[in-house]
């Protein structure tokens, strides 16, 4: 079964992944593109691949930089699985991949802050990172938060941290602005975006939204009972605040798209790599192997079936 290609970290577990998420993103632009069908959408379906399979990596090699993680193998499963539910938008947008890349590594430094000898350094690193997102939206800033909540702490409550934490939050800034006069606005276009607010009325806008929805609720019991315990066997810090910043961004990502303070069509775009995290510990922490199968396949045949018909490829 399924579950079972995923039970190590093993070079037959990244392979598994490596062609899962082909059939997952070609799956997903045959239903996008139907009945069209072309050489440039095949180059854009291993592009997109390409991207999908680097983030995937990339989030794989920097958990692995932990002692103690919460990432398994299962999640080289939870990432296209997952994927397969989320509302799909028009195409690639490279500013969507530039924040992404920022939020994945954003987390690796934080956890250099609090757990290496040169937090300051690593303060200002991630504070930079921040301040960077901002070009993309400026209600992201709502990520400033977590710098802010660690100055608080008697560790970092001095004048080194703090200036390390102010001086990209106050430069930044002005040096985009600054080049922005003198670069071509058509290369700043997709990036720089003022704060919008476009409240969610609470309707459902497609089927793909509503099971989404499901994907998050199960992403929200995830960070709420999967939580690890101090006194819980192989428990650490490391892996704890770990898990405390993708619950951050999870709640962050739903936060704004209710308000919809998103920039384009992707008003759930933040919450896709948070969400798979958490669905891969919901699937970590289920003990039968039989269960954890029968939901693997249930979940993928159900949603195959489901593209199909929501994109009107598949009648009854």
């Amino acid at each position: 079964m399924i579950a079972n290609l995923f039970e190590k970290t093993t070079y037959k577990a990244y392979l598994s992944s490596l062609i899962f998420s082909f059939f997952t993103v070609f799956f997903i632009q045959f239903c996008k593109n139907y009945p069209f069908f072309s050489l440039q959408i095949i180059l854009n379906a291993i592009v997109f691949w390409a991207i999908f399979v680097f983030f995937i990596l990339m989030i794989t090699y920097l958990e692995t930089r932990y002692a103690y993680s919460n990432y398994s193998s299962v999640h080289l499963l939870a990432f296209p699985l997952t994927f397969l539910f989320f509302p799909h938008g028009p195409g690639l947008v490279v500013s969507k991949i530039f924040l992404g890349l920022m939020l994945v590594y954003s987390k690796y430094v934080y956890g250099r802050v609090l757990f290496s000898e040169n937090s300051a350094k690593n303060l200002f690193d991630l504070s930079f990172i921040f301040s960077l997102i901002l070009i993309y939206n400026n209600s992201l800033a709502i990520f400033y938060l977590i710098p802010l909540a660690m100055l608080l702490k008697q560790k970092y409550r001095d004048m080194k941290h703090f200036v390390c934490f102010v001086l990209p939050v106050t430069f930044v800034p002005l040096f985009i602005n600054a080049i922005s006069i003198v670069i071509p606005e058509q290369i700043f276009g997709s990036f720089y975006s003022f704060m919008e607010l476009n409240l969610w009325d609470f309707t459902i806008q497609s089927n793909s939204e509503f099971l989404w929805g499901i994907i998050i609720i199960l992403s929200v019991y995830a960070t709420i009972f999967y939580k690890p315990k101090v006194y819980q066997q192989n428990s650490n810090p490391e892996n704890i605040s770990g898990f405390n910043f993708m619950s951050f961004w999870l709640y962050a990502s739903i936060l704004l798209g209710i308000l919809g303070l998103h920039v384009g069509a992707g008003r759930w775009f933040l919450s896709f790599i948070p969400s798979a995290y958490f669905i891969g510990i919901f699937f970590n922490k289920i003990r039968s192997r039989f269960v954890k199968n029968y939901l693997i396949s249930f979940s993928l045949i159900a949603i195959i079936i489901f593209k199909l018909i929501d994109f009107k490829i598949l009648n009854l």
